[in-house]
């Protein structure tokens, strides 16, 4: 398990009960560069590390055992958080279009599209904290305009 201190580039959790598909992600995002996430095997191991850090991705296979509870719990303590959905079936896909920030891949995984799909998560999270920076520096000129 690979878990180091928040840095500002993001932290990622990936809950899958699978060793071959936590091994084959943490490859992946090693690649990408991505030092802070952390590889959890089950729902319960996945909440507990949630009421400790706001990751700003979780990914997660939709056959994991109360992976909806994973999603409801994620999205009530942390808004913000992205997420990525590993199916089996591509007609499951329709069930998922109704949430918003969740990203679907199709296991078996491809590296090109799982790397691409962990990038654009995280790239989101970064203009979200741009666009969040910029509204805090508008309010405090506004502040200091009206003196």
């Amino acid at each position: 398990m690979h878990d180091q201190e928040r840095g500002s580039q993001g932290s990622i959790l990936v809950v899958d009960q699978e060793e071959w598909c936590r091994a084959f992600l943490s490859s992946v995002i090693k690649l990408l560069g991505f030092e802070d996430f952390k590889l959890v095997s089950t729902v319960a191991e996945a909440l507990t590390a949630l009421e400790a850090t706001p990751f700003d991705l979780v990914i997660t296979d939709h056959r994991q055992p109360d992976y909806r509870q994973l999603l409801e719990s994620a999205r009530h303590r942390h808004p913000a958080t992205r997420f990525i959905v590993m199916l089996h079936q591509r007609n499951l896909s329709q069930q998922f279009f109704y949430l918003e920030q969740v990203d679907i891949v199709y296991k078996p995984l491809a590296l090109d599209e799982i790397a691409r799909k962990i990038r654009h998560a995280m790239h989101q999270k970064s203009l979200r904290q741009a666009e969040e920076e910029l509204r805090r520096m508008k309010q405090e000129a506004f502040r200091i305009f009206l003196g």
